[in-house]
Parts: C-alpha cells; structure tokens; sequence
C-alpha cells in the first residue's frame, strides 16, 4: 500500500490551507478568464423546487454565521495569522504532488500581502424568504488583482449554506402548516412553538449538517434536541431570548433496563421529574397493552401532577396514521380508535369554541418515527377528521425532514452575470439550449426590489437604492450584523 508522507501532519494540513478548500477545477480557473479581466460579479440563487414542491420560497439564513466562519476567522487564523512562506509552500505542494502542475503561487503570496480577502457579499436580510429564482446573495471582489476570487470561493458558498436554508425553508413551511390547521381546529397558536421538535442532529452528515440545520429549525420553533445547534446560535448571532429548549425524556434502553413491566418504570420516571414535562417511549414491549392496561391505571396519578408537569407519550413504530388515529380493521377497541382517542376516553379534555376536542393537559403526544411533510399532514387531517384539535400532537421531525435533501432540492447555483475587462463592464450569462430553463441565470447585475422579483441587466452605475440585498461583507469585514431575534421577526413576517 502507498504512503504519502507529507510535510505537515493531516490534522493541520485539514485546516491549514484555506485557499484550496474549492473543486479542484477552480485552482486553474484564474488563468482562464480573459486578459485584463478585473472584475466578476456573482448572484447565489434557488432555482427550482421541482424537487420539493411544497417548499415554495427559500429562506435567507446561515449567511453570518459563514462569514464569521469561514471568510473571517477561518481565514484569519489558518492563513493570514500564518508565516506567508509557509502557506504559500503548502499550496505549492500540494498542486504538484495532486495535479503535476508547476506554480510559483504567487497569487497566493499577494493574497498574503493584503491581509484580508477583497470580497463584497450582499445579501437579503436573514429570515426572509425570497420566491425561487430570485437572488439571495451577490458577491464581487473589491480589488482589480483578486477577480479570481468571486467565483473561486464558489465551492466553500455552497457547501456551506444551502443546508441551512433549506432547512430553514423547511422549518417555515411547517410553521405555516400548523398554523393553518391550528386557526382550523384551535383557539390560539401557543402550542405552535413547541409542535415541530428536532429530533435530526444523529441522522445528519456531520456535526456542523447538524448544527446549521439545527439552526434553520431554530428560526421558525423552539423545541429541539440538537444542543449544538443552540450553541451555533449562541456563538454566531446571539439572543435576548428562548433560542431553544427541551424536556426530560426516556429512551428504549431505560425502558427495557427496568424489565418486561413497563407500569412501574413509568411511575418510576414520573417520580424522577415530579415537575418536569415528561416524555416516554411507550412501545419498547407492548405498546396497546400500555395505553389499555397501565394508563388507566397510572390516571390519578397522572392527573395529580402540576400541569405543567404534562406526561407525554411517545409511540416509536408501526403504521403513523394506525397508531395515532386508528384501523378500523384492528382486533381490539384500543387499536380501532388509535393512541389520542383512547387517551381522551383514559383522561379527557374539553371540546374548544371551534368544536374540536383538547385533550387534559395533564396527558400529550409526540410522534417522531420517519415524520416527513406528507405524513405530518396525512396525520393532521385523520385527527382532524375524528374531531382532534391539530394542538394535540407535537412531531419530532429527524433525518427523514432535514437530512433527505441535497443542493438540488433548492437548485442553488453561484452564476458569475458580469466582468470588467480593462475597465469596461459586459453582463455575461449561461442559457443552454439544451436546458429546460432551469439553469439560465441572470444577466449582469442584479436588484432585489421585493422579496418576489428581481431585476438584471444592471451595471455598477445603476441605482440600487430600492435594492433588498443588503452589504454584509466586505474587505474581511461583517457588515450589518444581525441576531436571532431579528432573524425570528423576519420570519414571522408573513404570519
């Protein structure tokens, strides 16, 4: 087996040279572009949602965060903070040895020299959502010797930031559809925060997936178990208030660990957290004979509690809309009228001022096995059809929601649509004849006017005035810093 034996361990190697975290198309593509070239302008835009059609606007969110990340102190710490010799030696290095190519790495030496990457990022504000094929971020570099340096950063722009707004968008299009089904079947909104939970952060890529994508739920709810995703929160926007929360839950190994009988390690974990809200998983033997047997006979118990201290159970497999709503087909009583109405048969509730039945705070659910979209809603309306209020399930929605998607299901695509060459700006475009009109990008500059169009085929001279992209970067700078709160305004913008 060959070994490469490199001058710099890996572990530093994988954060020590900045410059070469792109495709490697990208490291020839300084050379390319035209003589003189000076300038090159590129707009950061969704595309399509052919792939998720209910997903039908995308949200601005994650752009500070990468910022602060990546073009400020990522490169700050691995490469500006660095003796230039050696930064430019890796590079040099390592092209070589990968591609065979010889370069002096110059360009990487005057990158040194400037101290700070000469970029211009706008941006639309985040929490904001823009209609598909408008632009939600524009980038240019600032100094005629670094043109190369708008499209270069390309890679590391997508990587970085279409899980955060999909995930975001996601999270929006959830909010608003228990917000529908809640001014249908409920008095108030107050449970909405809490009725979409994070159960994602073991399903996804990586730590940071988990964190950005954690993040992106955190602008619509409050409820999640992906703790770094708070942290995330914390540390790249900050709050004056609730980012995120949680409450004590059991898991299959303490069900199974206390035995085959599950009455007594229910009342074991209720004794625990006399004054918690509580979950617990209900079916890690036998789920039925819980809700028909163990409940009614925990009821008075249950009811006891303070009703902040609501139990919550959590069924954990089998067919959603059989669990929670019923089969019809089913042996026994209990199965035929499905978990929330034998729970309202066990501990009751009151019927609300639209008709629909609440069930007694002291007792709720939360349903969190493979929730996409389409089941959330299929199990709405099946509640909503037996006369359930839609406040009486909150989901865990995991991997299945926030992990099952890629760059495509947005379509985002960083599309250079101007250059000056020797002082003269032309608009540049792709328009394939072979393409069905997905991958034509604008022409030139761009302006946002509104959230749901733009405009192209602008030049640097033209007025941007009414323009929603905002400066959020520039010459190794944030710009117009913005917190969570702000961000949860946005997002609430069109409630």
């Amino acid at each position: 087996m060959l070994h490469f034996q490199s001058k710099v361990p890996y572990s530093q190697l994988a954060t020590a040279i900045p410059m070469l975290l792109c495709d490697f198309y990208k490291v020839s593509h300084r050379e390319q572009y035209p003589e003189y070239a000076e300038i090159i302008y590129s707009t950061f835009t969704p595309r399509s949602n052919h792939l998720a059609p209910h997903l039908d606007r995308a949200v601005s969110f994650g752009f500070q965060a990468f910022i602060i990340k990546y073009l400020i102190n990522y490169f700050n710490e691995n490469f500006f903070a660095r003796p230039k010799q050696q930064v430019v030696n890796e590079y040099i290095d390592f092209i070589h040895r990968t591609l065979g190519m010889k370069t002096n790495g110059e360009h990487i030496a005057q990158l040194h020299d400037l101290g700070y990457l000469p970029l211009r990022i706008k941006a639309i504000p985040e929490g904001l959502s823009v209609a598909m094929r408008v632009p939600m971020m524009t980038i240019e570099n600032t100094h005629k010797d670094f043109f190369w340096l708008t499209n270069y950063v390309e890679t590391l722009i997508n990587v970085s930031l279409w899980q955060p707004i999909t995930s975001a968008s996601i999270a929006r299009v959830y909010r608003k559809t228990l917000l529908q089904y809640a001014k249908q079947t409920c008095d108030n909104n107050a449970h909405i925060a809490f009725q979409s939970h994070d159960f994602s952060m073991r399903g996804m890529s990586s730590l940071e997936s988990a964190e950005t994508s954690g993040a992106g739920h955190l602008t619509a709810f409050l409820g999640t178990d992906t703790i770094p995703a708070i942290s995330y929160v914390d540390y790249y926007y900050g709050s004056q208030n609730l980012v995120g929360t949680s409450i004590p839950a059991s898991e299959h190994s303490v069900m199974s660990s206390h035995g085959v009988d599950e009455l007594p390690t229910f009342r074991y974990l209720m004794a625990k957290f006399p004054n918690n809200m509580l979950s617990i998983v209900a079916d890690t033997t036998d789920f039925w004979h819980n809700i028909a047997v163990n409940l009614p006979i925990l009821k008075d118990e249950i009811m006891a509690r303070p009703e902040h201290a609501r139990v919550v159970i959590r069924p954990d497999s089998g067919d959603a809309m059989d669990i929670l709503c019923g089969n019809l087909q089913a042996e026994t009583a209990v199965e035929r009228k499905g978990l929330v109405e034998s729970l309202w048969e066990i501990f009751g509730g009151t019927v609300n001022s639209k008709g629909y039945k609440v069930l007694d705070p002291h007792i709720g659910v939360i349903y969190g096995d493979g929730v996409n979209f389409e089941k959330m809603v299929n199990i709405l309306n099946g509640l909503q059809e037996k006369g359930f209020a839609s406040s009486n399930i909150v989901f865990g929605v995991g991997s299945r929601t926030y992990q099952s998607n890629t760059r495509d299901t947005l379509g985002f695509a960083v599309k250079a649509t101007s250059i000056t060459i020797n002082g003269v700006e032309k608009a540049i475009f792709k328009a394939p004849k072979t393409d069905n009109g997905l991958k034509k990008s604008q022409k030139g500059r761009v302006k946002v006017p509104n959230l749901d169009h733009y405009i192209d085929e602008l030049t640097a001279e033209s007025d941007f005035s009414d323009d929603k992209l905002q400066l959020i970067f520039e010459n190794g700078k944030l710009c117009n810093a913005t917190d969570f709160d702000q961000i949860r305004q946005h997002t609430m913008f069109d409630e």
